[in-house]
């Protein structure tokens, strides 16, 4: 496959999660409660994706059952995990901060690889990771590193670095799906299964809100984006091209993420861009660089 035509897939699945995350900031803002948009998002997702997999659900539950350690572990990963995560981040944190963590997530992907999958890494792709790090600390600790000693950060920016983790372990460990699970029938089981997680959690969030209801204004239209974009499309995207290029290639996409939901939030929700930002950006950036430069310079 053209590696430009894969260039342009993830442009646009990186395009769509940017979205996700200004999406998930408004659900906040309407009282749309981060578990119930998880839930029906990934609902959304499951019923378009049936009627292309009903004919082979026999087959498909006999995969699940040969497979169903790696497919629940995947599934609790992204789908349980990840979205439910980053929408209770954005309860407190900001989308700039939101979305500049997950551009940590490639150096994340590539020492988890070198565990993983025993991958080489030289002295300059250390110090690119080492960089990225400190970029990323520099946005949870938000400029001040005494924030680390009175614990003065914003919660929700914590659950971004779960979010972050589960998304780079989920990202490392995707090439090992069988070959015999075609990508729809993959995509179906992960949603299936890890709504199936879900549902407890949002059950309570809707008893302690008192709502099992969509009824808030924008909401169907914000759930129906984020189940038909983020969720399916994007997703296909990336389990289609990690297969071709590799995770720590297809990761450094996701640097464009705070790109495209950071100038949608600050020309749309008036956010304010602040020097932390900034200073994290770059070094993350810096070290994605380093560490890129070196692959290309090997290759």
């Amino acid at each position: 496959m053209n590696k430009y035509y894969i260039y342009i897939l993830l442009f646009i699945a990186t395009l769509l999660w940017g979205g996700n995350v200004i999406a998930a900031k408004i659900a906040n803002n309407i009282m749309l409660e981060p578990i119930k948009l998880s839930f029906f998002r990934n609902l959304v997702a499951i019923i378009i994706l049936f009627p292309f997999v009903v004919k082979n659900i026999n087959k498909i539950y006999i995969l699940f059952i040969k497979h169903w350690k790696l497919i629940s572990i995947l599934s609790i990963l992204s789908v349980s995990i990840f979205n439910t995560f980053m929408n209770i981040a954005l309860k407190t944190s900001s989308v700039i901060s939101s979305s500049l963590m997950p551009s940590f997530a490639p150096s994340i992907i590539i020492l988890l690889s070198i565990i993983f999958y025993k991958s080489k890494i030289n002295l300059l792709q250390s110090i690119g990771v080492i960089i990225s790090f400190i970029g990323f600390l520099s946005i949870i600790f938000r400029g001040n590193i005494n924030n680390l000693e009175s614990l003065n950060f914003v919660t929700g920016d914590l659950w971004m670095l779960g979010c972050v983790l589960c998304w780079s372990i989920y990202s490392a460990t995707i090439r090992i799906i069988p070959k015999e699970i075609d990508n729809i029938s993959f995509l179906f089981l992960i949603f299936f299964v890890g709504n199936i997680f879900v549902f407890p959690f949002y059950c309570y969030e809707s008893i302690i809100n008192d709502s099992f209801n969509i009824d808030e204004n924008y909401a169907i239209p914000l759930i129906l984006y984020v189940g038909i974009g983020p969720a399916l499309i994007s997703y296909i995207i990336w389990i289609k091209c990690i297969k071709v290029i590799g995770a720590s290639k297809a990761g450094l996409f996701l640097n464009l993420i705070p790109v495209f939901s950071s100038t949608i939030s600050i020309i749309f929700l008036n956010e304010i861009l602040k020097n932390y930002h900034i200073i994290g950006a770059i070094l993350i950036f810096l070290g994605i660089y380093l560490v890129n430069r070196e692959k290309n310079e090997q290759n």
